[in-house]
């Protein structure tokens, strides 16, 4: 017990600083825990040693980090991209993978290792470059939207992948039609749990949720991760893809979000401890032994990735242009890579020596993931690519410019969230007209069940603004709670029509203060406006006359007002 003890102390500690020095050096958490455990692990302090309640937490971990990754994934929205997401995807891993196997076969390794490894090599993180291009505008784009494309055939390729190494830890012998047969077993549990989730998990979520009680919700969300995984390996499949399954299963529910949000620090805490275990088992001495390893291969996970990268979009009928910032923004490795190879390591199926480098390597290109995307634009330049070529105007633009070609003094709300919602509710009824812009498919689909106006498009792209026909707009309303695209909107009003007063939700009075600080933005905080609507019902049942009511609210609001001038 003591030991227990003393190791739970140690690796909190040690992953809570691992953490903190991650977010100041502005570098992936993962490469933290991977540091931290080769730390306490036994090639330098054997302060941690594995051992099966470390391992069994860690494994719970890779279950909630996949569920996690299938409740993002879309199944209606991989149907209306399936032959961007099949071809460009499918050609991508192939002529990545292809290369990157044979030449590890010419150098001894046996063909089923260079295959997965070769697979584990085509992969890219979906988390650093949906949130990286999101953060950048560009998630809508052409580029952007191939490089989701590709991202999500990777995440359908992690099947046969977990279903190989599943055979493969069981002593099987991975041939094709074991693969064939594992993979037709992950399927067949995936349409029983997806025809059972529609009458049962679903009502089951709804009639909790109902309950208003949200540790009930938790408890229940946790139990279906944990049933799903018991599921699958009752099967004998990866108990974390039957995780995953699951995910995708509930993806396209009304709870998603909402079990994204409950979920979200458990899956934090036990995948740290996934990823400290993987650093455990890095021998320090062995990958220093071998610098020249480490260094082949990040020239085959950064530049020839690229290149390879760059050679299948091009194959799959992307402009030039267009390939060459989408094989830069996937130039890096992935998290299934990182669990692949922690896989890998785990059941020793590899030797240490061939996977170690990898790690390393795979590690340093996702720290250099961030830099690659946000300058894939300088780096297209660097290479002639910009210079030579135009890209031609982004399909989304005319789709807005179709909608807004007639509207003159309109206004342009952007995000179609519930707030969204409602505001476009509040301008039709007073017979006002606007259009509401959103990069979300699922928010775009909900604000049109609901009769909203919504065109699908990205709001803080310069280029789409102008073509909702800013210069002509009366009124720009920002209404989701992201500080950094709501800025970058303020600017792009600014400098396109600086008449045209901006007003944005916030969530807090540091972000109020940043946005003010843009000329013509009024910025209110969410929870401002709700304490205006419950101190006038209180007033008002308290008995305060309504004219002393609306002289007491109109003081709080020009006080937000003046506030928020002083700011700017």
């Amino acid at each position: 017990m003591q030991d227990l003890l003393a190791t739970t102390l140690t690796l909190l500690a040690a992953c809570s600083l691992a953490a903190v020095l991650a977010y100041k050096l502005k570098a992936p958490t993962l490469l933290g825990y991977l540091v931290i455990g080769a730390v306490l692990g036994p090639s330098v302090t054997a302060l941690v040693v594995p051992g099966p309640a470390l391992n069994f937490l860690s494994e719970l971990g890779v279950a909630l980090l996949l569920f996690m990754v299938g409740l993002e994934f879309s199944l209606s929205h991989f149907w209306l991209t399936r032959k961007t997401v099949l071809v460009a995807g499918a050609l991508q891993m192939f002529l990545v993978a292809t290369p990157v196997a044979m030449a590890l076969m010419w150098l001894g390794l046996a063909p089923t290792s260079a295959a997965l490894l070769g697979a584990a090599t085509a992969m890219s993180s979906t988390a650093l470059v949906s949130r990286q291009l999101s953060d950048q505008g560009e998630l809508t784009t052409r580029h952007g939207r191939s490089a989701i494309a590709v991202l999500v055939f990777q995440d359908l390729a992690s099947v046969p992948l977990l279903a190989l190494l599943a055979i493969w830890a069981r002593g099987g012998s991975p041939r094709i039609d074991s693969v064939l047969l594992e993979v037709g077993g992950v399927l067949l549990l995936f349409a029983v749990s997806a025809i059972a989730s529609r009458r049962l998990l679903h009502r089951l979520l709804a009639w909790v949720a109902r309950q208003g009680h949200e540790e009930s919700f938790v408890l229940v969300s946790l139990f279906v991760v944990v049933a799903a995984a018991a599921a699958a390996h009752m099967l004998g499949v990866s108990a974390a893809l039957g995780a995953f399954l699951a995910g995708m299963v509930l993806g396209e529910s009304d709870f998603r979000h909402h079990m994204e949000d409950h979920l979200k620090p458990f899956r934090d805490v036990l995948s740290c401890l996934f990823f400290v275990t993987i650093g455990l088992q890095l021998d320090v001495a062995q990958v220093v032994s071998a610098p020249l390893s480490v260094l082949a291969w990040l020239l085959v996970l950064v530049p020839i990735k690229i290149i390879l990268n760059f050679l299948a979009l091009r194959v799959s009928r992307l402009s030039t242009l267009d390939a060459v910032r989408t094989g830069i923004v996937l130039g890096h490795g992935g998290e299934f890579a990182l669990l692949l190879l922690g896989m890998i390591l785990q059941q020793h199926l590899i030797a240490p020596a061939v996977v170690q480098p990898m790690l390393v390597a795979l590690v340093s290109s996702m720290a250099l993931a961030p830099v690659l995307i946000r300058h894939h634009e300088q780096l297209a330049a660097a290479f002639g690519f910009s210079r030579m070529l135009t890209p031609p105007p982004q399909a989304e633009e005319g789709e807005v410019a179709a909608q807004a070609r007639a509207l003159r003094g309109h206004v342009i709300v952007c995000g179609a969230g519930e707030l969204g919602v409602l505001v476009s509710q509040a301008l039709k009824l007073a017979g006002v007209e606007h259009l509401l812009l959103e990069s979300d498919r699922q928010k775009v689909e909900g604000a049109c069940a609901a009769g909203a106006p919504v065109i699908y498009g990205d709001a803080s792209r310069p280029s789409t603004l102008m073509a909702a026909g800013v210069i002509h707009a009366r009124l720009v309303v920002v209404t989701f709670s992201d500080p950094q695209p709501a800025l970058r909107i303020a600017h792009a009003v600014y400098a396109h029509h600086p008449d045209v007063p901006v007003l944005i939700a916030c969530r807090s009075a540091a972000e109020a203060k940043a946005l003010c600080a843009v000329p013509n933005v009024r910025a209110y905080q969410t929870s401002f406006a709700a304490a205006l609507w419950l101190a006038e019902r209180v007033l008002l049942l308290g008995g305060v006359p309504a004219a002393r009511v609306d002289a007491a609210l109109g003081e709080m609001q020009r006080n937000a007002g003046e506030s928020c001038r002083e700011r700017s």
